[in-house]
């Protein structure tokens, strides 16, 4: 870590730097309440922090709930970090009358701090941006070397866990690192993958083992802090083991892009991660060959092009991982937008890019069906994730009339957020165990 990384690796979503804020916050915030009492005061400053709250509610109404700019459920406390926010810059700008000119310079800095204040809540209540460099979308991964790493191979017949004997030079921990994976298509440009290697993939000499393909939301980045998270407390109980995950960029090269998931207006983006990724996955690290050591994962708009993908590529994913995810393509906001602007206005080519209807044409295709019937799907969402819970059943429920293995499972208390993610992997992974061969004795 060298330079600015530092700053940037800063922990947004807890520690130092975020309860520091909130109480330099709060100080400037009572420094500007508190001055000489007057009725003209009392006036004005009760004024501003009702305006301020009625404005800021006025505005999350009208671009979240009316014309969902966000695409994207908004929980209560990200409402109320708004409206503090909305309060509190009101009250500042209220300081700039009849005020000292170092009152009016701590008001004008004072309107920034509180701005940011409530993004840091707003992040820390998600969970999911876990440092500053997540927040302004800057990647401070550090490259990973793969000129180590073990060479294909072959493990011994049956499960890897009932063979598997752990060096005594294995790694106690997992690492991380970036690497770019090209897209065949010129104008699809990902950001760097992020990869997360098990204790036993780090050995010069390690088995083959399966693979996570993760997809984050949008806006997001390439991402393994969640899903790694999870894989430590699975490797820590199975000597190690555990798969490679490798989170890629569906978005093309941007948090606010969004190519939809498929071949068209922002790129090949579901070339790029249904060929392009697992060819460029195959040929790098020793991995299991077979389909059913392969798995494809999301959260949010991942989520919509995990099941999609899944759904679509049956022959390369034999497992899927849709958490709190879209029903289908979606830009947000007018309903119109996604079949104009994603589609051109084709309602054909945007009927056959949702999950539900590659669902019931690979249902109806023997071939396709076959592998539907080994195909575990595993729909995971938050109790108060909502609509998006809803779109998990709707999905759940036509990934089994398709034939697929498939699940949900809710996690209590929990909405579009980083806690949803790691129950969801954490009762995926359980399935997924024994199917893999990871679990002695399963």
């Amino acid at each position: 870590m060298n330079g600015w990384d530092w700053l940037l690796a800063l922990r947004i979503v807890d520690g130092p730097f975020l309860w520091g804020t909130y109480v330099l916050a709060a100080a400037v915030f009572i420094y500007l309440l508190v001055r000489p009492p007057s009725r003209h005061w009392l006036v004005t400053a009760a004024s501003a922090l009702v305006g301020g709250s009625l404005a800021a509610l006025a505005v999350t109404f009208v671009m979240q709930d009316l014309l969902d700019l966000f695409n994207s459920p908004m929980a209560i406390t990200a409402r109320l970090w708004i409206v503090l926010a909305g309060a509190s810059v009101a009250l500042a700008f209220v300081n700039l009358r009849r005020s000292r000119w170092w009152r009016k310079v701590i008001a004008v800095w004072a309107i920034g701090l509180f701005a940011w204040t409530a993004t840091l809540g707003i992040s820390a209540d998600f969970g999911i941006l876990k440092n500053l460099g997540d927040l302004l979308d800057i990647s401070i991964e550090q490259p990973l070397d793969v000129s180590g790493l073990a060479p294909h191979s072959t493990n011994p017949p049956g499960p890897l866990a009932a063979s598997w004997q752990p060096p005594a030079s294995m790694p106690t921990t997992s690492t991380h690192g970036s690497i770019p994976i090209p897209a065949s298509d010129p104008s699809f440009e990902p950001r760097d993958a992020i990869v997360y290697l098990p204790p036993a993939a780090r050995l010069p000499d390690a088995p083959a083992l399966p693979v996570v393909v993760f997809l984050s939301g949008q806006p997001g980045a390439p991402d393994v802090a969640d899903v790694g998270a999870v894989l430590d407390r699975f490797a820590a109980r199975h000597e190690g083991l555990a798969p490679i995950v490798v989170s890629v960029d569906q978005l093309g090269g941007s948090g606010t892009n969004n190519p939809l998931c498929v071949d068209g207006y922002q790129g090949d983006a579901l070339s790029y991660v249904n060929r392009d990724v697992p060819a460029f996955i195959s040929s790098t690290f020793n991995v299991l060959p077979s389909r059913t050591d392969w798995t494809i994962a999301g959260f949010s708009n991942g989520g919509e092009c995990s099941i999609a993908s899944g759904a679509a590529f049956p022959e390369v994913w034999g497992s899927i991982v849709d958490i709190s995810g879209e029903l289908e393509p979606d830009l947000g906001g007018d309903d119109g937008d996604t079949l104009e602007i994603g589609f051109g206005g084709d309602q054909a080519a945007f009927d056959a890019a949702k999950p539900l209807t590659i669902l019931a044409a690979g249902a109806s295709d023997p071939a396709v069906a076959a592998l539907y019937a080994d195909t575990i799907a595993v729909f995971a969402d938050g109790s108060d994730d909502e609509p998006y819970l809803g779109y998990s059943r709707i999905l759940h429920a036509a990934a089994a009339e398709a034939g697929m293995q498939s699940h949900l499972v809710v996690s209590p208390g929990t909405g579009h957020e980083s806690a949803t993610i790691e129950y969801g992997f954490t009762r995926a992974f359980e399935l997924l165990y024994p199917r893999w061969g990871l679990a002695r004795g399963e």
